[in-house]
C-alpha cells in the first residue's frame, strides 16, 4: 500500500466516526448536560451493523406489536455489534497508520 492510500483510508474511517459522534451527540445529551454513552454507542454503530441486524430474528407471522418489537431488538443488537465493528475499524486504521506511515 502506498502512503497516500493509507492516509486516505485512515481519514475516511476517522472522519466518518467523528461525523457520527457529532451527529448523534445532541440526541444522547440529557437535561443536566451528561451524555448517555450506551445510547451513543448504539446509534453510532447502526450504520456498521446494519447488515447483521436481521440475521437472527426475522419478523414473520407476528402481529404489528410483535414485528415492531423484533425490529427494535434487531436495531439494538445491530447497533451494539456495529459499535464493536466501528472500534475495530478505527483500531485497524491507527495500526496501519503507524505501521506504514
Amino acid at each position: 500500500m502506498e502512503r497516500k492510500e493509507i492516509l486516505k483510508n485512515f481519514l475516511q474511517k476517522v472522519v466518518l466516526a467523528v461525523f457520527l459522534f457529532f451527529l448523534f451527540r445532541p440526541v444522547c445529551t440529557e437535561e443536566n448536560g451528561t451524555i448517555n454513552y450506551v445510547l451513543l454507542w448504539i446509534l453510532c454503530g447502526i450504520p456498521f451493523g446494519i447488515r447483521r441486524m436481521f440475521l437472527w430474528l426475522v419478523p414473520r407471522n407476528y402481529d404489528i406489536a410483535g414485528t415492531v418489537g423484533i425490529w427494535a431488538v434487531n436495531f439494538i443488537v445491530g447497533g451494539l455489534i456495529g459499535g464493536v465493528v466501528l472500534i475495530w475499524r478505527l483500531a485497524c486504521a491507527v495500526f496501519y497508520l503507524f505501521k506504514y506511515g
